[in-house]
């Protein structure tokens, strides 16, 4: 039953689990790169080169793995809660909870088959650019072969089924754990206040925030050197209690931007009335929906501070740190951008209603537009948290202090942060409005 139902719901849903299907290709591609280099350093003579590409390959596969199941998950979640009423009937029919879970994990690698052959050709492509230019940079003899092939091809297949397999366990296990009574309540819209889900999320957030502090202080009191190195895992493990708090996080950026909300989304010529309150109740409505994307976008701005400052630190970055600077902030910014096109391209019901309530078009554009501020200045701000949190007590082992950074650069990481969420948000609104435009 669990195969069918996920070739189904993958064709259903060609828009959802495209999201997921270019996280996949674009760590398949990290992967086959990493261990195409890694396998060209062994072909190196003792010496620092062949250290400095080993250590550098594998850092990114362990990165890349992890950044990998963390941005899954989430994407997978968002997945499954959107078809929150398909799960409930079938708990209502006598599903069990492994079967939603198996079901999920075969949308995932159903997913991942596909993802493998294009990641790893892309891969290929980007290892030959990356020996070409640590060679051009003295980093790697001239002339040294690539080593690509199989080695490089089932890695990426190994790190795909590994990733794919635990992002969709975890992102099924709500689905999963609901009594069939409370799945269709939930699917139905009902509230009935706090919920043994979310208690257990606001507890797992707390240890996971704990669990950070812990990490950050046990780096600091390690050897110095590696401190740079772990920067990136450190922050990962901040940013997966920032998504434990997501809906808590959301709630409060969308009471905080509720007056601007009122008056972007209430013009004069229509004198406010259903209409915008309507779109002001969807904001608070939608706050934990919203909480989705504030995780990405709190990755994109977390790493993109931490990295901008490392650089800043350095007279004459290496062709490595600028290289690994575009590479997480590219994977975030995917991350990001993905979540909030599966958020927007679901709501083409709530536009109908908005437009059979007297709503305008322009006010449709105005609210979604300032759900993307509530989205980026909650995602900036738990963001820009977690990166005082790790650089405050880290930051002058890993010459990555933000007290360098100028506010320009504060400023265009917001501007950049900002466009990106209006883009993703506003890209799926067009067919929408002209699907549910008055006759």
């Amino acid at each position: 039953m669990s195969t069918g139902l996920a070739r189904a719901s993958v064709r259903a849903r060609p828009t959802a689990f495209a999201g997921v299907f270019s996280v996949l290709v674009l760590s398949a591609v990290i992967v086959t790169a990493s261990v195409a280099m890694l396998r060209t350093a062994s072909g190196l003579p003792p010496g620092a080169a062949r250290e400095e590409v080993s250590t550098m390959g594998a850092g990114f596969t362990v990165v890349t793995v992890y950044l990998s199941v963390f941005v899954i998950a989430q994407v997978m979640a968002l997945s499954v809660a959107q078809r929150a009423r398909e799960n409930a009937v079938l708990r209502a029919v006598g599903a069990l909870p492994w079967q939603i879970r198996r079901t999920v994990a075969t949308e995932a690698l159903l997913t991942a088959v596909p993802a493998l052959p294009v990641g790893y050709g892309l891969g290929c492509l980007l290892a030959r650019v990356w020996r070409d230019g640590m060679a051009a940079h003295g980093l790697l003899p001239d002339g040294v072969p690539l080593a690509v092939g199989w080695p490089c091809f089932l890695a990426a297949g190994g790190v795909l089924v590994v990733t794919s397999q635990l992002g969709g366990l975890l992102a099924a296990h709500r689905a999963a754990r609901a009594r069939p009574a409370d799945a269709l309540g939930e699917a139905a819209g009902a509230r009935r206040g706090p919920t043994p889900g979310g208690v257990l999320r606001g507890a797992g957030a707390v240890l996971a925030l704990c669990g950070g502090a812990v990490l950050t202080a046990v780096t600091a009191a390690g050897p110095r050197e590696e401190a740079g190195e772990h920067l990136p895992l450190v922050l990962l493990a901040h940013l997966v209690g920032v998504g434990l708090a997501g809906p808590v996080i959301g709630r409060a950026g969308a009471r905080l931007l509720a007056v601007p909300v009122r008056l972007l989304t209430a013009p004069r010529r229509l004198g406010g009335g259903a209409a915008a309150e309507l779109a002001f109740a969807q904001i608070r409505a939608n706050a934990r929906r919203l909480s989705s994307a504030l995780t990405p976008v709190a990755l994109v701005v977390a790493f993109t501070l931490v990295k901008l400052a490392a650089l800043a630190a350095v007279a004459d970055p290496s062709w490595i740190d600028l290289f690994a600077t575009v590479l997480y902030a590219a994977f975030a910014a995917l991350a990001a951008a993905n979540t909030l096109v599966m958020l927007s391209a679901e709501r083409r019901h709530e536009v109908a209603l908005l437009r059979a309530a007297g709503a305008g078009a322009g006010q449709v554009v105005r609210m979604r537009v300032a759900e993307a501020a509530t989205v980026t200045c909650a995602g900036f701000g738990a963001g820009a948290a977690v990166a005082l949190a790790v650089t405050v007590p880290l930051g002058d082992a890993a010459g990555a202090s933000l007290a360098e950074l100028p506010p320009t650069t504060w400023a265009g990481t917001g501007a950049a942060v900002l466009t990106l969420t209006l883009l993703a948000t506003l890209a799926p609104l067009p067919l929408h409005l002209r699907r549910a435009s008055p006759a």
